[in-house]
């Protein structure tokens, strides 16, 4: 079969996040089953270090490049993706000759049922709805509150795919015909599941991610001040980067937590599993996720997550079965979890060894083989 994804990011993007991890084990494993995927994508600008000029250059990551298997072509911005897709599927198509067209649809819709025939699968994660408004400026936030809007007119006659119950539930309450939607689950990588030989936990609780107010961010902090009252040998971990990290950094000073709070920056891949197996606990305080790609590594090595009750999250999070769920937003809710796991070991242990074997039942070679199945029946029924 003959792939073309549409997604404004690939995973070699600075900005890229669990909608470009899912893209890439998806469709990594289906060019390992002999099948062919181009991907089509926004371009960024990287930084080179000029070693004889002490100096650093701003360029653009190649135009084309293959990883994973997959052929990958990066044109524009994100502001232009869409004038991109408009303009350049065409010619893609007539090089390609795809079998269907795979829209990653997590920012602004692409339009792709006004531009081809093709059959389509619509890949979507969550929906923004209000939380969109917690992050982005007015106008921006405008437009993707009103582009999920349309999403049931636009896309009338396609067929999604959710990474999550949840996620489902919230397009058939926009107007999606639930016989549409098939629910595909992301899968576990096996080398956090191997990474559960971390057993001697270290006093402090983990923040991992993108430092942006909808992940909830602030909500960590405030909830670790409130612990920290009474826990003052305990530690949280902020690893990652974003726009709020000066602030935040600021405030630990102000807060007199410069000593309990460290941010360790961008961590690599086997740093977050020593990181996620030592730990207390995940704090996942997200107002939103499709469903939570770091709870499940963080399972996967055998830690349990305190996590916002919001969409996704209540599904990669069993309540008091592999995690604690708060009140989305309440950091003293968030703060009561922790006490409860940090005071409460027999508790712990239990929800650890809960967490790991869920997250053993998640495969992504099993997701991409019910990602090829729906896309062979879409081609079949010409959806």
């Amino acid at each position: 079969m003959r792939i073309l994804v549409l997604n404004y990011r690939d995973k070699t993007h600075p900005l890229a996040g669990g909608a470009e991890v899912h893209l890439h084990r998806i469709f990594g494993k289906l060019v390992e089953l002999g099948h062919s995927v181009t991907l089509f994508t926004t371009n960024y600008k990287t930084n080179s270090q000029l070693s004889t000029l002490n100096s650093q250059l701003k360029k653009y990551a190649p135009k084309t490049e293959r990883i994973d298997g997959i052929e990958i072509i990066r044109s524009g911005s994100d502001a232009f993706f869409q004038f991109n897709v408009i303009l350049k599927i065409p010619k893609l198509i007539k090089a390609f000759k795809p079998d269907i067209i795979v829209e990653d649809l997590n920012k602004l819709p692409l339009f792709s049922p006004y531009i081809t025939k093709i059959p389509k699968l619509i890949q979507i994660h969550h929906l923004w709805k209000s939380s969109i408004f917690r992050e982005a400026f007015f106008p921006v936030a405008l437009a993707v509150w009103l582009g999920e809007r349309i999403i049931p007119f636009v896309y009338k006659d396609c067929c999604f795919a959710a990474v999550s119950p949840s996620a489902k539930e919230e397009l058939c309450e926009l107007g999606i015909d639930k016989e549409k939607i098939s629910v595909i689950y992301n899968g576990t990588e096996s080398g956090y599941l191997e990474a559960a030989k971390f057993r001697d936990k270290s006093p402090y609780f983990l923040w991992l991610g993108r430092f942006r107010k909808y992940k909830g961010v602030w909500v960590a902090f405030e909830a670790f001040r409130i612990f920290a009252k009474k826990h003052s040998g305990i530690k949280l971990l902020f690893a990652g980067s974003g726009p709020e990290e000066a602030k935040m950094k600021a405030k630990a000073k102000e807060w007199g937590l410069e000593n309990s709070v460290e941010f360790l920056g961008m961590v690599n891949g086997k740093q977050k599993m020593e990181l996620m197996g030592k730990a207390l606990g995940l704090l996942q305080t997200s107002y939103k996720e499709g469903w939570g790609l770091t709870v499940m590594e963080a399972a996967a090595c055998g830690t349990a997550s305190i996590a916002s009750n919001v969409s996704g999250l209540c599904d990669s999070v069993k309540d008091k079965e592999t995690g604690l769920l708060f009140k989305a937003g309440d950091a003293a809710d968030c703060a009561q979890k922790m006490e409860t796991l940090y005071e409460n070991e027999v508790l712990r242990n239990s929800l650890e060894s809960a967490a790991k074997s869920y997250a053993e039942s998640f495969d992504w070679g099993n997701s991409a083989r019910e990602t090829l199945f729906l896309m062979q029946r879409i081609v079949e029924l010409r959806v």
